[in-house]
């Protein structure tokens, strides 16, 4: 069965438009969300709306248990594509916080056989230059 690891900025694209990004959610698979993505949202919703908007999401993928959550070895994997990130890209990652959320997506992505899907072309390129996953750019 396909697995479809969601990236943060479809979901915040989808709460202003739910028509974006449709055929993702309706095709043949099932969708997951990253504890990580969790995080972003939440760290984003700021008024009463953006919250409850959250709290649907968070509850609907409780729900359903599709929250993926990275384990210890999934960090160990995204500290050692950060490394190769500094050292064969040139990336300053105190510039760059949030590609070490983006390293720990992939590393859990291929741990669990999922395709993560993203906007984020610039560092998931960056990302598979170093790592081994699969990803669809939308």
């Amino acid at each position: 069965m396909l697995k479809k690891l969601i990236d943060t900025n479809i979901f915040i694209d989808r709460f202003s438009n739910p028509d974006l990004y449709k055929e993702i959610f309706l095709s043949e698979g099932l969708v997951y969300i990253s504890s990580i993505v969790l995080m972003e949202i939440r760290a984003g919703a700021h008024t009463r709306e953006s919250i409850h908007a959250y709290n649907e999401l968070s509850n609907f993928f409780r729900r359903v248990d599709r929250i993926i959550v990275p384990s210890v070895r999934d960090f160990e994997k995204a500290g050692g594509i950060i490394a190769g990130l500094q050292s064969i890209k040139g990336y300053d990652i105190k510039k760059s916080a949030s590609i070490t959320n983006d390293c720990l997506l992939a590393a859990s992505a291929r741990s669990m056989g999922a395709i993560v899907y993203t906007q984020n072309k610039k560092d998931f390129k960056a990302i598979k230059d170093i790592f081994d996953f699969e990803v669809s750019f939308v």
